[in-house]
């Protein structure tokens, strides 16, 4: 009994349309499954048999599944300014066990964001030397920058974007502020400028938005400090996550469980499969339906291998 990609929408069928019809080789087109177990592991075995396509019901022939590998790369952003000195204890359990819970192979760079943007550690898989950047960063007498740290993102994404030889890999951020008023040297429309290009670059933007003064956070839902003013509509905007904290101590345990979650995400991430489909007619895809016919796997179809 067949199963079908649970992520299979109208949005992904069109996109796979497009790319056939403007394929070179238009009786051609693929696509990228990612497959789990009953257990919610990834499938590293992934067979032809395995992957079932058809167009207006006509089963189309499988003719390659080959290994895909799209990793996640982590950037860490730090709010150390005016009032991070009675939160720095919590950022640093809390991220010493984010990064710990990563699979070794994770690229992670750390900013701080005050007095500006600034990186402490740059990208590198050594966990001897995250580790030590975590606890080198000290309290400015600054404010944050939040928001330039959000910008400057992108544009880093936007630069490495000239690079056509790059191999592809999902960019994660993941930013721990507090709710402090911050300075800020780009207008509105740039920072939605640099959004729009994360959410096109498929990027992450996961925040925490946490209290270093009793009442200062609202709900997470309706929370309207400065800070959360960019940090949840970009989170939304880009698929991540977003929390705002009542007390910077819940720290020490968020960082660990997201980073839990991310190791599982580059897990998926780099166990995935290109399928390449010779069809039976050329032009735009007919009702197309893509299956799992392996017993107790569950899939996900994307076009490109960036998960959502």
């Amino acid at each position: 009994m067949t199963r079908t990609l649970r992520t299979l929408t109208a949005a992904t069928i069109a996109a796979v349309g497009v790319s056939a019809s403007l394929s070179a080789q238009p009786q051609t087109f693929q696509f990228v499954v990612s497959a789990t177990n009953a257990g919610g592991m990834p499938v590293n075995d992934l067979k032809a048999d395995d992957v079932v396509m058809s167009e207006n019901g006509e089963r189309q022939k499988v003719v390659k599944v080959e290994p895909l590998s799209v990793p996640i790369k982590l950037t860490i952003a730090v709010d150390n300014g005016l009032e991070s000195a009675d939160a720095i204890a919590q950022y640093r359990t809390g991220l010493t066990g984010l990064v710990q819970a990563l699979p070794p192979d994770v690229e992670v760079t750390l900013i701080t964001t005050a007095p500006q943007p600034r990186m402490v550690v740059k990208p590198t898989t050594d966990r001897e030397q995250i580790l030590k950047g975590i606890t080198s960063f000290a309290p400015e007498s600054a404010r944050p920058r939040f928001s330039d740290a959000v910008v400057e993102y992108s544009q880093r994404l936007q630069k490495e974007a000239k690079d056509r030889k790059a191999a592809p890999y999902l960019p994660v951020m993941v930013m721990v502020s507090t709710a402090a008023i911050e300075t800020r040297s780009y207008q509105p429309d740039e920072i939605q400028k640099a959004v729009q290009f994360l959410m096109t670059r498929k990027a992450k933007v996961n925040a925490i938005i946490a209290s270093t003064r009793a009442g200062q956070i609202a709900l997470p839902d309706t929370d309207v400090t400065q800070q959360s003013s960019v940090a949840l509509p970009t989170a939304k905007a880009t698929g991540g996550r977003y929390e705002a904290l009542a007390t910077a101590s819940r720290l020490a345990t968020l960082l660990p469980e997201w980073g839990k979650d991310l190791a599982a995400l580059q897990a998926r991430q780099t166990t995935q499969f290109r399928v390449t489909v010779e069809r039976t007619h050329g032009g735009e895809l007919q009702k197309p339906a893509i299956e799992i016919a392996r017993p107790g796997l569950q899939g996900t179809v994307t076009i490109d291998g960036y998960l959502p």
